[in-house]
């Protein structure tokens, strides 16, 4: 299993797409009740897998098939609140804002 982001929305997927290749029906079965299983194409939408034959289409596509984990939490954007001055070539920044940047 494996970690997946998608460079969008910066979502976090838990990639069981091995773990689903070489599960029993037993097992999958276990995995599909704990889980709601998506699908990840290409464009990094998903879509829900609701049978056992999707998910056979999705492994014949070459798709990811993961398990949702969330968000990544949003950056911290200092650099584009912070007051800047331009001068010479150089760029100048307040003393305060890289104290927040060293603060987190």
């Amino acid at each position: 299993m494996s970690i997946y982001v998608t460079k969008k929305d910066r979502f976090v997927w838990l990639d069981v797409t091995e773990r689903i290749k070489k599960a029993t029906s037993e097992s999958l079965e276990t995995l599909w009740k704990a889980h709601e299983l998506f699908a990840i194409h290409d464009d990094d939408s998903e879509s829900l897998l609701e049978s056992h034959e999707e998910i056979d289409e999705a492994l014949w596509l070459g798709l990811k098939i993961g398990i949702e984990v969330g968000h990544l939490p949003k950056r911290n954007d200092w650099w584009s609140k912070s007051e800047k001055i331009t001068h010479g070539g150089y760029v100048y920044l307040r003393a305060k804002d890289l104290l927040k940047l060293w603060q987190g």
